[in-house]
């Protein structure tokens, strides 16, 4: 049963590890498993970070295949000794996490209802499942494959719902799928709907295909909840010396905020140009740190929610303007 569960793990592309539940069902993963992140202090952020934002199973099947899709519900209901984050106050309106399973069929792809249930291949084809963004499942695969190689170095994401795929309802639309089949590369997706700076999101990772560059896009939720911009300056240090201890000579680049609708307000810490340039600050004290700005990547009038979350048409045209700017290790 390890060995089979050790072959469906070769079938996932962008993906940290995996783990077996209770039923028999492989979980894909994007994050180490660890009690002490910060990603376990709620439970809007237990249950995203065990989705499996934007990992993808290639093979090409030997044989009639039949991939078994489980949906698991997570109740992101506070519970009592919670560390309450009441997310829904703080973001004004309710998130539109409805999304499709993307199925690609020898480069044809398909949408499928987001529903427990069998995913029935012929022999002889190049399959691509792109997992849901936001929805926690777990995959059984009957029939035999042939994994699909893997790029050879990593992109690793970091950030907040934008990273992570909020507003996109289509897993193979998202902004670290995009990145990847643009660069040619495995992009491992840390976005966590919710998050704000945080070092201790920073993960060493052991991996494969090594991390060879690293986007971080963070700050639009600090700006609606942080009380200054000393505070702002303090955490993206720690942050950034975080990536550093574990990643000494990786190239990174920081994607300030994105536009959004309230951005002529004050909050208490100050102005939205003020964050921007709080964040750009912190970054001056670490080499081979570069900065593209958000706004310039933004347009204007693809959003998915009106507000803050890019629809698909604004993230394809971020991921396009980006791919140019990461710098990756040689």
């Amino acid at each position: 049963m390890e060995n089979e569960h050790s072959l469906i793990f070769e079938l996932a592309h962008n993906a940290v590890s995996h783990r077996i539940l209770e039923d028999g069902y492989v979980q894909f993963l994007r994050f180490n498993d660890s009690d002490g992140q910060p990603f376990n202090s709620h439970p809007l952020y237990r249950a995203m970070a065990k989705t499996s934002a934007s990992i993808c199973l290639r093979f090409v099947t030997e044989s009639e295949t039949t991939v078994h899709i489980k949906r698991y519900n997570q109740s992101l209901l506070a519970k009592q000794g919670d560390n309450v984050l009441d997310f829904a106050a703080l973001y004004g309106r309710p998130l539109d996490l409805f999304e499709t399973i993307d199925v690609s069929i020898d480069g044809k792809r398909e949408e499928h209802p987001l529903v427990s249930g069998p995913l029935v291949f012929q022999a002889g084809r190049e399959i691509a499942i792109h997992l849901p963004l936001h929805h926690q499942v777990g995959v059984k695969v009957e029939g035999k494959v042939k994994p699909i190689s893997k790029h050879t170095k990593t992109l690793l994401l970091l950030g907040d719902s934008i990273v992570q795929g909020v507003g996109i309802h289509h897993p193979s639309q998202n902004l670290a799928t995009l990145l990847g089949n643009q660069l040619g590369v495995q992009v491992i997706n840390q976005g966590l709907a919710g998050a704000m700076i945080n070092a201790k999101v920073v993960q060493k990772l052991e991996l494969e295909a090594p991390v060879a560059s690293i986007l971080l896009s963070v700050g639009t939720n600090d700006w609606t909840i942080r009380e200054n911009l000393a505070e702002i300056r303090g955490e993206m240090f720690a942050l950034l010396g975080r990536i550093r201890k574990f990643y000494p000579k990786v190239p990174v680049l920081l994607l300030t905020p994105l536009y959004r609708t309230d951005i002529l307000q004050n909050k208490r810490m100050g102005s939205f140009k003020e964050l921007t340039q709080a964040l750009i600050q912190a970054t001056r004290c670490f080499a081979a740190v570069e900065v593209a700005d958000g706004l310039s990547l933004s347009l204007r009038d693809a959003y998915d929610d009106q507000f803050l979350h890019p629809d698909q048409k604004g993230i394809s045209f971020l991921a396009k303007s980006l791919a140019p700017l990461i710098p990756f290790q040689r």
